[in-house]
């Protein structure tokens, strides 16, 4: 079975966990730990948390806000409070102290607690061989406080998170086992990581417990998104130090050589593909073998990862070579100094051996859009975080993830994005918007996050329109202006039917609405694909999994369908491809977006426009590829008290890139009279 984030999504909610389980973990804190947690979290069983901390009330806080994290990296909810409550204890320690410095009573609430297995994922990141001693403090002294607190509290087995990096510098095919005692190593990070291994192997020998090692190699962000995740280490450590030093690194003149091997390859994994097999792992009781490597099936070449860092920083100068011919610059000294610890990367080529199911494969292309993403967020850190996140109660119980921008005090704005789409796309918009007014969005329920259950019964306009009222409701809002962009429009237009009278304005930005009793609106190609395509994948959940399957290369069909597909995928803006093939990237997301859009498309002939008297503004583009122009106009045509804008030189992803069209929705929405469609066009031009 291919170990993917949508088969993380259903692992977890297949019962493969018993009620009564529990576990201890460290490092929840931490990247891999705290994404580890957000995952356990939502399986059945208590988690015991070693947290450092004042008191219960700031560990409790510290593991939320990493897991806050965690929840945004994959466009998801944070974990009801409910959840927490049940499934998540705090447990106040440290591990450099005897016995973990946790009470004698809390000792005594572990013995009794059932624990199954203690999950070690805390370490120091450090690296440098003059550090040995406060690197030793936790990764070793630390280790050995863990196993002499399990032994005391008889858990029977230690997972223990080490690195598949622990080869050090040995060449060639690296085999789930233990590495020989001569082993030499690039830094003393993966010296330390060896020799808890083999604390590990000696401590449970002589103590009759079990052990599980995992070996994961350099972790990347979810699958699904290609965000960071929150981590700094690895691919984006190395990656920042670049950001950091771009300003000088621009000025060299000269190649900044880094000595290793040109053709050295690294192995990626995505941080939910390392959850899947910690989880699987525990599914089936841990397997037959002691060391499992959390690796990918592919290997990419480093310098081509390194080139994709230069690229996005905005430079071009630096090569790996085997030595250093003639004299060494200041500068590479100091590059050296600043990643050194990446050496072990990119000074030999190693191939992981694996024995777990194999993942889907991460390609240099992967790797680009996670970099370019990486990059954005060093950016965007700059200027302040874009969205505060909220859960909101809407209509029939169900949690929605909702974000919002700007002072609560100002004319409020709620802008319904494309059906499935990340709220990435409506960011850039939100924060223009957010300098005048209080900006609201959210995320479409089942797509893109996918943790409620799919009620194919409410899978219409009018849910998503009930959806933005509760919003509303939340934020106690009588009345806002609303704004939707692509199939976001059928929502705003669903909404204004049937709840006019909370609505005090609408921008319709490249609309694509089920208006269909105009036959002269012309379909451009992409509609035409996706009309052919999702009847077929929204028929069931097979025919989904088939044309999943078909996406990534591992199915053939008709040419029709193949070319369909690829049409899809490739006639939209390739700069956004990371984004708009979100909801492709799992069968049950596909399925769920194919009925979503395969239900909007069966929609009222008049697509929810009669009647409407609302104040609207519709905004369409010459050069849009995806809905076509002629519909903004029909559009205009068709409701009452509404004017058209139609841009040039400029597509389907206007609101994305262009400023001017976030002073049009402001313009409009504070507008005290109706202006004229010359009169919204010159405030625009």
């Amino acid at each position: 079975m291919s170990a993917t984030y949508g088969n993380l999504i259903e692992f977890i909610n297949q019962p493969n966990f018993e009620d009564n389980d529990a576990i201890f973990l460290t490092g929840a804190t931490g990247f891999l730990g705290g994404h580890f947690l957000f995952w356990k979290l939502q399986t059945p069983g208590k988690v015991y948390v070693l947290v450092r901390a004042s008191d219960a009330d700031n560990a409790r806080q510290r593991i939320r806000d990493n897991l806050e994290v965690c929840a945004r990296s994959y466009n998801l909810p944070m974990l009801a409070d409910s959840v927490l409550n049940e499934r998540l204890i705090c447990v106040i320690g440290e591990l450099k102290s005897s016995k973990l410095g946790i009470s004698e009573e809390q000792i005594a609430e572990l013995a009794q607690a059932g624990i199954r297995e203690v999950w070690h994922s805390a370490a120091s990141l450090s690296f440098r061989w003059e550090d040995k001693d406060k690197i030793d403090a936790t990764n070793l002294l630390g280790v050995e406080n863990l196993l002499e607190l399990a032994s005391m509290c008889d858990i029977p087995r230690i997972v223990y998170v080490s690195t598949a990096y622990t080869a050090g510098r040995k060449k060639g095919n690296i085999s789930e086992d233990y590495h020989a005692e001569d082993t030499e190593f690039a830094n003393y990070y993966e010296a330390s990581k060896c020799a808890a291994e083999k604390l590990v192997a000696n401590y449970i020998s002589e103590h009759g417990m079990k052990s599980t090692i995992v070996r994961p190699s350099i972790i990347v962000g979810p699958e699904s998104t290609q965000c960071s995740g929150g981590t700094r280490f690895g691919l984006y450590g190395f990656c920042q130090e670049m950001y950091q030093m771009r300003d000088t690194l621009s000025q060299v003149k000269k190649t900044l050589r880094l000595v290793g091997d040109r053709d050295c390859l690294g192995n990626f994994i995505p941080v939910d593909h390392v959850v899947y097999d910690m989880l699987y792992l525990k599914k089936i009781g841990f397997g037959d073998q002691t060391i499992y490597h959390a690796t990918n099936p592919n290997n990419i070449k480093i310098l081509d990862v390194m080139k994709q860092c230069e690229k996005h920083n905005g430079i071009d100068c630096i090569d790996i070579v085997p030595v250093r011919d003639g004299k060494v610059s200041s500068f590479e000294n100091l590059f050296d100094s600043k990643t050194k610890f990446y050496e072990g990367y990119y000074g030999t080529q190693k191939l992981f051996e694996r024995s777990l199911p194999p993942h889907k494969k991460i390609s240099l292309s992967d790797i680009d859009n996670y970099v370019r993403l990486f990059v954005e967020e060093l950016e965007a850190e700059k200027q302040g975080t874009i969205f505060d996140r909220t859960q909101v109660t809407s209509w029939d119980n169900q949690n929605i993830t909702v974000n919002v921008i700007g002072d609560p005090a100002k004319t409020p704005i709620v802008i319904a994005n494309a059906y499935g789409m990340p709220v990435d796309f409506v960011t850039p918009l939100a924060r223009r918007l957010s300098h005048n007014h209080f900006v609201i969005t959210w995320d479409t329920r089942w797509v893109p996050a996918l943790t409620q259950a799919f009620e194919l019964d409410k899978c219409n306009s009018l849910t998503h329109a009930k959806d933005l009222i509760a919003i509303l409701d939340h934020f106690d809002l009588p009345k806002a202006s609303i704004v939707g962009w692509s199939s976001g429009a059928q929502v705003c237009l669903r909404t204004m039917q049937e709840f006019s009278e909370r609505i005090e304005a609408c921008v319709l930005l490249n609309g694509g609405v089920s208006l269909k009793n105009d036959s002269d609106i012309p379909m451009t190609i992409f509609e035409e694909n996706l009309r052919s395509l999702l009847p077929k994948i929204s028929s069931n959940r097979r025919m989904a999994e088939f044309y999943c399957q078909l996406i990534y290369g591992n199915q053939n069909a008709n040419e029709s369908d193949e070319n369909a597909i690829s049409s899809i995928l490739t006639s939209t803006d390739p700069y956004l491809l990371y984004m708009t093939s979100m909801p492709f990237r799992t069968t049950e997301s596909l399925f769920r977006y194919a009925n979503m859009m395969n239900n909007l498309f069966h929609e009222p002939e008049d697509a929810y426009t009669t009647g409407v008297q609302t104040r609207t503004l519709v905004f369409g583009c010459d050069q849009d590829e995806v809905t076509h122009p002629l519909l903004a106009k029909a559009l205009k045509q068709k409701l009452a008290n509404a004017e058209l804008v139609i841009e040039e030189n400029a597509g389907h992803f206007a609101q994305f890139y262009d400023e001017k069209v976030a002073k049009m929705v402001s313009d409009f929405v504070n507008a005290k009279q109706h202006l004229t469609t010359q009169q919204v066009e010159a405030e625009c031009l």
